[in-house]
């Protein structure tokens, strides 16, 4: 079996699959998470500043357009901390670019074994 319920009982990975959202967790003494779950498509949504990861697991700009604009990215950027990280499965031209726009520094990495050929690591370096 792979997937979530083959990951062995207490392991680290499977503690951050089952943290609740909008709750800050510690995952050992020096990782704790608080998953965020927020609409940026919503001009109203209320955002934090201090976010350090974002995996941005939208899917592909073709089936879902309004999750890879510009200014869901420009959002994306104002709501991290100085180095903060968002990773996507998407390597395409135009979503390194837009990032590159919001004021990301991005660079292609390879993909996972068994799965994309490349993805985009985006750094916020303001």
């Amino acid at each position: 079996a792979t997937g979530y319920f083959s990951l062995p009982s207490g392991s680290l990975l499977r503690q951050i699959h089952e943290t609740r959202w909008e709750e800050l967790t510690r995952i050992s003494p020096a990782f704790s998470i608080k998953k965020i779950k927020r609409d940026f498509t919503e001009e109203s949504t209320e955002l934090p500043t201090d976010v350090d990861i974002v995996y941005f697991d939208a899917f592909a700009p073709e089936k879902q357009p309004e999750m890879w604009t510009g200014p869901i990215f420009q959002k994306i950027h104002k709501a991290m901390s100085s180095g903060g990280i968002l990773t996507t499965y998407c390597a395409k031209g135009e979503v390194r670019r837009r990032l590159q726009a919001a004021g990301f520094s991005v660079e292609r990495l390879p993909g996972p074994p068994h799965g994309k050929r490349e993805i985009l690591r985006a750094v916020k370096t303001i």
